[in-house]
């Protein structure tokens, strides 16, 4: 019975291990943080939603952030959008997490601090992140969606 049970543990951590290389870290909490960093004390209109819950329309000052946790599992995705202050004219939507190691280490900062924090300044929407050691550049204000990941030109200043 000792043996078989030493195979089934092995056989559990080897799982394990595959499963942090390849596929997202399923059922661990992660964060998202939307920060408003807009000049000229703009306002910072947030709307973040998944495919099962819809978080209320949140407006941040300068300086404040909006964040949610959850856990992660194989169909998290979240998105949000955001419209700049004061007539809220000004628009992006992206995808603010998704179940994908190469977005959670490539894009965000990985799962230490298993964070992923966006940054809205006058020339659009940051992300921090690791790769980069600070901010890089993903979305313009008014552009088309295109999901940009990180290493890809995210706008014509690139």
């Amino acid at each position: 019975m000792g043996k078989y049970l030493l195979c089934f543990f092995l056989v559990l951590l080897s799982v394990d291990s595959i499963n942090s290389y390849l596929m997202p870290p399923l059922f661990r909490k992660f964060n998202i943080e939307i920060v408003n960093q807009l000049g000229f004390q703009k306002k910072l209109k947030v709307h973040c939603k998944s495919g099962s819950h819809d978080f209320p329309i949140t407006y941040l000052n300068i300086g404040e952030n909006f964040q949610f946790k959850f856990t992660i599992n194989l169909k998290t995705l979240y998105w949000c959008h955001l419209w700049q202050g004061p007539n809220y004219k000004h628009h992006v939507v992206f995808n603010a997490f998704l179940p994908d190691k190469d977005f959670i280490d490539g894009t965000c900062t990985g799962m230490d601090p298993n964070v992923c924090r966006w940054i809205a300044k006058e020339e659009g929407v940051y992300v921090l992140n690791k790769q980069f050691h600070g901010e890089y550049f993903m979305y313009k204000w008014d552009a088309p969606s295109r999901n940009t990941r990180v290493g890809a030109p995210a706008s014509e200043y690139e």
